[in-house]
């Protein structure tokens, strides 16, 4: 009778013995590929000199109005050629100890092949100084269109000629124009290119004299004054000047502070029970809405996107809910919530067919977003 009783003490500790084992190793993955939700915001931006409520920060507000003239050809393509007299520009030289004179159409010849050019207009060259000058080649054709060159003054004595003289660094242009007629295209074309160009030099003549170390990050405000052309739409023309008068302003801050304050704003506006995964900083761009350089303020409105995904303490993630259930059960229960976008579960042991009754005996492994 004893030993009966032995033996099923030893079987019932091996029983108990494999109960435990099996509820100690037995354990289960839910695995889960979020859906990527695509969050924006537009943040407002105040940029003051004294920052006292949110969404305000400290900068650098410059303005000032540029005003160019640009003369623009039109294509070849399909236009007839008509001879015109090239043009360029050259620097005249004064190497005299006396300012010298020059009255408009005064005649410059080149030392490539002798091509004769006249000055625009009435021109004084400083002694010992030097000031550039319009040119036209004094004949109508391809023949003025000639590389850089040194000029001398036939007009001027010979003994003068070696000390006032003039040069170009750049080809002239023009010798031949190929007539179209002028669109209303072809002007808003210029306009958007001489803006360009013009922008493109006043930012580095604003940004002179700001710590740009301090505010690395910038944006603009264009504003285009007035524009004229002298030729309309309509005209029959090889060629047409452009001239511009446009404010520029400039707003100078610290792009790392404005990052952050967005960032902030983006978050609030994920969904109820989601995280950002990822912000779009490429994305990010600044607006200027308003600039006033006397009083050193402006308004910015900043875009900027990025992804949320369902956070793991989303409730479609309570352990509880997986309890005892099989692989199939739990994937249907995850494929309710839209934050999910596919789900698998793995055991171990291998050969379990339902997760663990014990919520410390399930891992939930949120895995890369799918894209949105």
């Amino acid at each position: 009778m004893y030993q009966r009783i032995a033996v099923a003490f030893v079987i019932g500790t091996f029983l108990l013995l494999l109960v435990v084992l099996y509820l100690s190793i037995s354990r289960a993955t839910i695995h889960v590929v979020p859906n990527a939700k695509l969050v924006s915001t537009t943040t407002a931006i105040q940029v003051v000199p004294n920052p006292v409520a949110e969404g305000d920060m400290t900068g650098v507000v410059v303005e000032q109005t540029f005003s160019q003239a640009k003369t623009f050809n039109l294509a070849s393509d399909g236009g007839t050629p008509v001879p015109q007299k090239s043009t360029g520009l050259v620097t005249l030289i004064n190497k005299t100890n006396a300012p010298q004179t020059l009255v408009a159409t005064t005649r410059l010849l080149s030392n490539y092949n002798a091509t004769l050019f006249r000055i625009d207009n009435y021109t004084t060259v400083p002694a010992n100084g030097q000031v550039e000058a319009v040119v036209h080649a004094d004949q109508p054709g391809t023949g003025g269109d000639i590389g850089p060159a040194q000029f001398t003054i036939p007009g001027l004595p010979m003994s003068q000629q070696k000390e006032i003289y003039a040069v170009s660094v750049d080809s002239m242009t023009g010798g031949v124009a190929y007539v179209h007629q002028l669109s209303e295209q072809d002007l808003n074309d210029a306009v958007n290119s001489l803006t360009d160009e013009m922008v493109n030099g006043a930012k580095e003549t604003l940004a002179a004299g700001v710590d740009r170390n301090t505010f690395p990050g910038e944006a603009y405000r264009i504003e285009v004054l007035e524009k004229k052309s002298d030729k309309q739409p309509g005209t029959e023309t090889g060629s047409f000047n452009v001239s511009l008068s446009v404010q520029v302003a400039a707003v100078y801050y610290s792009d790392s502070l404005l990052h952050q304050a967005v960032t902030a704003d983006l978050t609030k506006h994920l969904p109820t029970g989601y995280v950002m995964s990822g912000v779009n900083a490429d994305g990010l761009k600044v607006t200027v809405d308003e600039a006033d350089a006397k009083k050193n303020t402006a308004s910015l409105s900043v875009y900027l996107d990025g992804t949320g995904v369902i956070a793991e303490t989303a409730d479609v993630f309570a352990k509880e809910r997986f309890l005892g259930r099989s692989a199939q059960e739990a994937m249907t229960l995850l494929s309710a919530s839209e934050g999910v976008a596919s789900s698998s579960v793995t055991f171990t042991p291998f050969w379990l067919k339902r997760i663990p009754t014990l919520k410390d005996h399930i891992t939930i492994d949120i895995q890369a977003p799918a894209a949105p």
